[in-house]
């Protein structure tokens, strides 16, 4: 009888842990499915890129992020000017509205908004930059090549591509993963438009491959204007004002 009756209660103080498990676990579920957000980017983590040997960053150039849906251009041209030190520049809409009156940027109400190429290296050099506009139509990687150089040698490289129907970035890194495979290398963008990710810090990545096949943009001329690239860099290094 003693056998009997022990098999029921322990089946009984089973059922009543497993109750009280079940009850902490509903405890601490969300209420809601949708409060629990599925996270499918990772953080970019800045430390860990500039400590990596297969990959080139340029640290401390986090880009400003854009007020307007066509000041990618003067954002971008921000984010620059800031790095390289060029005095009174601040992160804050004012400058930014300030760099796109001065570069002739468009507004929406333009059958050509944004900013030119050109409009973007006439501000570069009025503020003291040296600098060097190119194109590449080949498809031969060449310009890839070219931006892989700039990034190894600390060099920000602004790119316009056809995200966004046309967009302003600054090339920061490049991670180079497996070296025997270039396809599944990853490029950094300082991005002015920081939307695509689950973290808002200034920084988006795209397979260099596909960037490269979208680097392009038909917009701006009669005809599709392949692989724009500005390199800029100060004449003189900038003197800060003493306050």
């Amino acid at each position: 009888m003693k056998e009997l009756t022990f098999a029921p209660l322990a089946i009984l103080v089973l059922i009543l842990l497993f109750s009280c498990s079940s009850l902490n676990e509903a405890k601490d579920a969300p209420s809601n499915p949708n409060d629990a957000a599925i996270a499918w980017f990772p953080r970019i983590d800045t430390a860990i890129l500039s400590a990596s040997e297969n990959v080139d960053f340029i640290p401390n150039l986090k880009a400003y992020q854009q007020t307007t849906d066509y000041t990618c251009g003067p954002a971008a041209l921000l984010s620059l000017a800031k790095f390289y030190g060029l005095p009174d520049i601040e992160e804050n809409t004012k400058t930014e509205m300030q760099i796109s009156q001065e570069s002739g940027t468009r507004d929406f109400n333009s059958s050509q908004p944004g900013t030119k190429p050109q409009e973007m290296v006439a501000w570069l050099e009025k503020n003291g930059f040296s600098v060097q506009l190119e194109f590449e139509d080949k498809g031969d990687s060449t310009a890839l090549k070219r931006l892989r150089d700039n990034i190894h040698n600390g060099i920000p490289t602004l790119v316009e591509w056809i995200d966004l129907s046309g967009h302003w970035a600054i090339a920061v890194g490049y991670d180079y993963r497996n070296a025997s495979d270039p396809w599944d290398d990853v490029l950094i963008l300082a991005d002015p438009y920081d939307r695509y990710d689950d973290y808002c810090d200034g920084y988006s990545f795209v397979n260099a491959n596909r960037f490269y096949w979208m680097w392009f943009d038909a917009l701006y001329f009669d005809n599709i204007t392949w692989r724009t690239m500005i390199t800029a860099t100060p004449k003189e290094p900038f003197r800060q004002k003493s306050s």
